[in-house]
């Protein structure tokens, strides 16, 4: 009988795993992990979080933590513990600039790159040479959408036959649809708890970042309010993840809302655990993004729960929305009046909304599921295994 394939997977020591409070690469880490711990043997190192273990044994999945100072040291500690796992592949998490030094220390197996956005492959993260050497010396580099392989293969002349696509997915037990008769009552009582019967949701969910476009939303909504008077937008998030610090760019945002106070609500930083029950809430969710989106995985989270996205026609997003079907792509240089009209169609025809959300989660069965990604990634792993 083959042994299962034995994967140390380094997750950048930003934020603990597994928590409530990690980025994106943390949450896709643990739903492929958790899916996969019977036939993967894996040891995930991250950063240690106060009142967790250094070490532990969830399931099937062995975590090693360290406290974090820098990102020098972090790896220091981890190939220290690295070096007595033998493992059949390591695998780097967004993070390509660790890639050299887990090389110069372990030549002989395969380092794996898991890339879920541009940002680290931007200055002022890395300069082009560093990471054109970089990931020269990964032996594939698994990326969440095909515009993120294509910009890979164009910034850095990467060979196109080590970038694998896996597109990430969704619980869809979490992320259950809106239109279910079980899902009523509770969408109903929620809706109650926050006063807001009666009103029209309008939710935004992510970071509060400039690249994330919130300043169209609210750039958007007089002409919203004027034609639809009862829609209320919720904007869910703050600026750094599990933290309520204001930047300047928030503060530009509560001066937006300032003049139209009963149609805005701003939320702080909603656990992930937590999140479902807003997009339930939602008549529509906004992704105006105006950087390079990957993927983005509120986009599948909404659609999932029978939300159509109106998101900017950008990044990765064109391979997960498809406009009049499950949502609408809006052009970056016409935001605000896109983004308007199609709030305002949507809002003002109940039946459309159902039809796209509907859709949306057909969409998301057929293509978005974790089951799915978990299962193409434990394909890759098998072969590395069975090729020794």
């Amino acid at each position: 009988m083959r042994s299962k394939p034995k994967v140390a997977i380094i997750t950048p020591g930003s934020f603990p795993i597994p928590s409530s409070r990690s980025s994106s690469v943390e949450t896709v880490v643990e739903m492929q992990t958790n899916i996969l711990q019977n036939d993967v043997d894996f040891t995930i190192f991250g950063k240690k979080a106060k009142g967790m273990a250094s070490t532990e044994n969830k399931g099937n999945i062995s975590f090693i933590r360290f406290t974090y100072q820098n990102w020098t040291r972090y790896l220091t500690k981890v190939i220290t513990k690295l070096s007595k796992l033998n493992p059949d592949i390591i695998q780097i998490e967004n993070r390509p600039k660790y890639i050299p030094i887990i090389r110069n220390k372990f030549q002989k197996v395969p380092i794996w790159l898991s890339l879920h956005s541009t940002m680290f492959i931007s200055s002022p993260h890395i300069e082009k040479e560093k990471l054109n050497s970089c990931l020269h010396q990964a032996d594939k580099i698994i990326v969440n959408s095909h515009f993120l392989k294509n910009y890979l293969i164009v910034q850095t002349g990467c060979e196109a036959n080590k970038v694998i696509v896996n597109y990430l997915g969704v619980d869809i037990r979490q992320f259950q649809s809106k239109w279910s008769i079980d899902q009523k009552s509770k969408i109903e009582n929620f809706i109650k708890q926050l006063n807001l019967e009666g009103r029209k949701i309008v939710l935004f969910v992510g970071r509060l970042r400039k690249i994330k476009g919130i300043h169209k939303i609210l750039q958007a909504m007089p002409s919203i309010i004027q034609a639809v008077p009862d829609t209320i937008l919720i904007i869910a998030g703050s600026a750094f993840y599990g933290s309520d610090r204001r930047t300047s760019y928030v503060d530009k945002l509560y001066g937006l809302a300032k003049d139209f106070p009963e149609h805005v609500k701003f939320m702080s930083f909603i656990p992930h655990a937590e999140i479902h029950v807003w997009f339930e809430a939602a008549e529509v969710v906004l992704v105006p993004s105006i950087g390079h989106e990957a993927f983005g995985l509120v986009n599948v989270e909404a659609m999932a729960c029978g939300v159509p996205v109106i998101a900017t026609n950008i990044g990765g997003m064109p391979e997960v929305i498809e406009h009049g079907r499950t949502g609408y792509l809006i052009n970056t240089q016409n935001i605000e009046v896109e983004l308007s009209n199609c709030v305002i169609q949507l809002l003002n025809n109940p039946k459309r909304i159902k039809r796209l959300g509907l859709n949306s989660i057909d969409r998301v069965k057929e293509n978005f599921t974790w089951e799915k990604s978990a299962n193409r990634i434990l394909q890759l792993y098998n072969q590395i295994v069975s090729e020794k």
